[in-house]
């Protein structure tokens, strides 16, 4: 099944970048694995997805496959609470949702204690939605420049969760937003053109956030099948 679903994605991602004029080929797919468990992430390796996304650090100490090819990454994709943080450096590739400048220095220092460098991407709350973290975007400006000052950290993009509509489409203006953040970033040169990475897209909106620019997708249900 895992299989399956993951032909159909790609084939949408590619619907969807050919609408865009992009190449599909610069579209990751990150596995969501939330409550999916050990043997479910060992299916969406087998089928070829080489990012696994993890809410929890415990989830994915737990649920870590005993063997994995080289190049497969693991990605932190939830709210990162500063406790888990030295155990995050040990565990990701990418944390995906560093929003604030102390959450940054206490991953900068904790890498550099295990002789790490830890890639990482700003989490940006576009809507202000006050349940779901990520920052400001008027401060966004002064969070990279801050990261990019800590040796340990290597920035790659940025990253956001709209507000969740039942109408994919109204999630466009956020996805459009996040990639002209980026594009104005890098035109002033505050980020460098190598830290173009865009995570945006779930399940249910992944086809517009391809279509405004997303790099990497997240892909839980449409992936896995629903949690049981």
């Amino acid at each position: 099944m895992i299989a399956e679903n993951l032909y159909h994605i790609r084939n949408r991602v590619a619907e969807a970048a050919a609408r865009a004029h992009r190449d599909t080929e610069d579209v990751r797919i990150v596995a969501a694995a939330k409550g999916q468990g050990l043997q479910k992430i060992e299916e969406v390796l087998a089928a070829g997805i080489r990012i696994i996304g993890h809410n929890y650090v415990q989830e994915a100490e737990r649920d870590r496959p005993a063997s994995v090819d080289p190049d497969v990454e693991f990605h932190y994709i939830g709210h990162l609470q500063k406790n888990k943080a030295g155990k995050a450096v040990e565990l990701f590739h990418v944390i995906q949702t560093v929003d604030d400048e102390k959450l940054a220095e206490d991953l900068n220092r904790r890498a550099g204690a295990v002789g790490r460098t830890v890639g990482v991407m700003i989490q940006v709350n576009l809507a202000a939605e006050p349940q779901k973290s990520g920052a400001d975007p008027e401060d966004l400006e002064g969070l990279v420049q801050a990261i990019r000052r800590l040796p340990y950290l290597e920035l790659k993009g940025l990253m956001t969760m709209p507000p969740f509509f039942d109408d994919p489409d109204r999630a466009r203006p956020f996805f459009a937003r996040l990639r002209e953040l980026r594009d104005h970033l890098i035109a002033r040169g505050i980020l460098h053109p190598s830290m173009h990475e865009l995570s945006m897209g779930m399940t249910g909106d992944f086809e517009v956030a391809v279509e405004e620019g997303a790099t990497l997708i997240r892909m839980g249900t449409a992936l896995f099948g629903p949690r049981t």
